[in-house]
């Protein structure tokens, strides 16, 4: 292809849904992304709650003496949890860029270009 500039819509259009996002992927980023909408974050207030919570009751445990059990546990529920949660989310991340690689290698553009014909196509 020429240049960015003359790239239709159609082009874009057609490139971009050859890789369109997976549904896990779009989970993803809808609840836990910068720009998640109000209405969205019921899920991701529910899973940093739960995470404080564990992470509270380890600390409160180990200050307060607790048994080791009781707090092993916890601390091992609380590591586990944020595991998950930091590999799914990275594995987002790292789909997502792989699958806009593709879009942009196929338009011959580079993330720039990709990300001005994205405000140019849609505002």
């Amino acid at each position: 292809m020429g240049s960015w500039k003359d790239i239709t819509r159609e082009e874009f259009d057609a490139a971009y849904n050859r890789y369109l996002p997976k549904k896990w992927i779009k989970f993803a980023f809808k609840y836990f992304s910068k720009s998640t909408e109000k209405k969205n974050m019921k899920l991701s207030n529910w899973i940093v709650g739960i995470l404080l919570g564990l992470f509270g009751l380890g600390m409160l445990g180990t200050i307060l003496g607790w048994s080791k059990v009781i707090v092993g546990t916890v601390t091992i529920a609380y590591s586990i949890a944020l595991a998950i949660l930091v590999l799914f989310l990275l594995a987002a991340v790292w789909a997502n860029n792989l699958r806009l690689k593709k879009v942009m290698k196929i338009l011959g553009v580079n993330i720039y270009e990709y990300n001005l014909l994205v405000e140019r196509f849609y505002p």
